[in-house]
């Protein structure tokens, strides 16, 4: 496949914008709070002149590194820095694949561990946080030791697990202040209360189900604090998200716009909101599911372009372009004109054509996956004809001579083959009018569309091993 972009513009945009934004907060903290510090120090036992990373979480599969030192020959090191961190779940990296979670809150503490039972030995000094989080981490692991042992019964494993839920209560109530046990909850799902209707027939047994889902889905985000900016900054708000929307909202656009809205209601931090956007919207930008662009649509306009507080300028106007051209190509709307000549020089006017179905297949004469693709597309040719369906065949590369002869090499002439290049009757030079890119988002070849017979926008992005099924799925919503 030739890639024209590599990164969604959600991502780029986004990052682009925590750079900034990064920029400007670490010189008002400087210029503002030069007296506050963070001092951390630590021990481990089993390393020695080694380099040492801290690093705070933006979701569970990105971390920021905010300091690098070098550990002694004893294993002791500090990080230590005249700007104020902010404030979440990090973690400290060290020997390649082992690292610890600490909590920042006062990034004034010290710990010792050592390496061969790092959770049994960890300690902590001067952080009630940390203290805390690793004595829940130790007695929950005790339990599901003895909870996972193949020989227990049935009574000391209900026993059990009703210790571990006291235990959990005594342990969020002991612990209410703090922002660890905002980390705990945050992790747990809703629990669901006892179904109270009848269960004598199937129908009984599917409203118990859509009672059970119903209640999941309406407290699924109860545990986690969405007006508190250090969320951002741990693994949970990311994993509750993604959860959400693979498992309990139903996919198409307007079922996700009215899922997104619900979730951003509750979010009133700025940096909580401005990652709940973000997420959803690099999730649907180019998602593999079709129509959901749909939702990308109205977060863009509702979020980014209503919110022009939450972002920077450019952004802003980055993304009412990048609306501009997805908006016009969602499902239902009428194909945009595609000024096309065939191998004649006659002009192809596709929104004449009589096919009940038309594929239009936009591909480069030179890329590679161009040329895997159109070979199946070409074993479909009597399927298609079966079907009165036909295949518009255009070149994004105005090459006449590349253009027949990916023709004659790969048995297109059954399509309709089409090149952007227009003859100018008075001046006889040749002319383009088609903008693949910002007309057709052409951002990485080949791209498949499928039309119905009023030519308007049925399918987008279908891989050509799919489109059999596809329109068999297409006609069986016509029946």
């Amino acid at each position: 496949m030739k890639n024209i972009v590599n990164l969604s513009f959600v991502t780029q945009i986004y990052s682009k914008l925590m750079k900034v934004v990064g920029t400007v907060l670490f010189i008002l903290l400087f210029g503002l709070n030069s007296f506050a510090q963070y001092d951390i120090k630590g021990k481990i036992k089993g390393l020695s002149n080694s380099e040492v990373y801290l690093a705070h979480y933006f979701g569970y599969n990105q971390q920021v590194i905010k300091d690098t030192v070098m550990a002694n020959e004893s294993g002791e090191f500090q990080f230590k820095g005249s700007e104020s961190l902010p404030k979440g779940l990090y973690l400290i990296s060290f020997l390649k694949s082992k690292y610890i979670d600490v909590v920042l809150e006062d990034a004034n503490f010290s710990f010792s561990l050592d390496t061969t039972d790092i959770l049994k030995s960890i300690s902590f000094t001067n952080s009630a946080e940390n203290t805390a989080f690793y004595s829940f981490q130790r007695s929950m692991n005790d339990f599901y030791t003895q909870l996972n042992q193949p020989t227990l019964s049935a009574d000391l494993r209900k026993n059990l697990q009703a210790q571990v839920q006291k235990f959990q209560q005594q342990w969020k109530s002991a612990n209410a202040g703090l922002f660890v046990t905002k980390l705990i909850e945050s992790s747990f799902d809703p629990e669901i209360p006892t179904y109270k209707g009848t269960l004598k027939s199937k129908a009984d047994t599917t409203r118990m189900q859509l009672y059970q889902y119903q209640y999941y889905k309406k407290h699924y985000f109860d545990g986690i604090d969405l007006g508190d900016e250090r969320m951002v900054r741990t693994p949970f708000l990311q994993r509750k998200l993604e959860r959400y929307f693979k498992d309990l909202v139903v996919q198409d656009p307007d079922s996700i716009a009215i899922d997104s809205d619900w979730i951003l209601a509750k979010a009133k931090d700025t940096e909580v909101r401005r990652y709940i956007v973000y997420k959803i919207a690099s999730t649907y930008e180019n998602n593999p599911i079709l129509g959901t662009d749909g939702a990308f649509v109205h977060l863009a306009e509702k979020y980014y372009i209503g919110e022009p507080a939450l972002w920077d300028s450019s952004t802003v106007r980055r993304m009412k372009e990048r609306i501009a051209i997805i908006k016009p190509l969602l499902l239902g709307k009428a194909f945009p004109k595609m000024h096309l000549t065939d191998v004649s020089g006659k002009e192809i006017n596709i929104a004449s054509l009589p096919f009940k179905y038309t594929v239009v297949f936009i591909y480069d004469p030179e890329c590679s996956h161009c040329k895997l693709e159109t070979p199946k597309l070409v074993a479909l040719n009597d399927y298609f004809k079966s079907k009165n369906i036909g295949v518009v065949g255009s070149s994004i590369v105005r090459d006449k001579a590349a253009w027949k002869k990916f023709i004659t090499e790969f048995k297109t002439s059954s399509w309709i083959n089409g090149i952007d290049i227009h003859l100018n009757p008075r001046t006889g030079k040749e002319e383009f009018y088609t903008d693949f890119r910002n007309t057709f988002d052409v951002y990485s070849t080949p791209v498949v569309y499928v039309l119905d017979q009023q030519k308007k926008i049925v399918g987008k992005r279908i891989p050509v091993e799919n489109l059999k099924d596809f329109i068999q799925y297409l006609e069986s919503k016509r029946k």
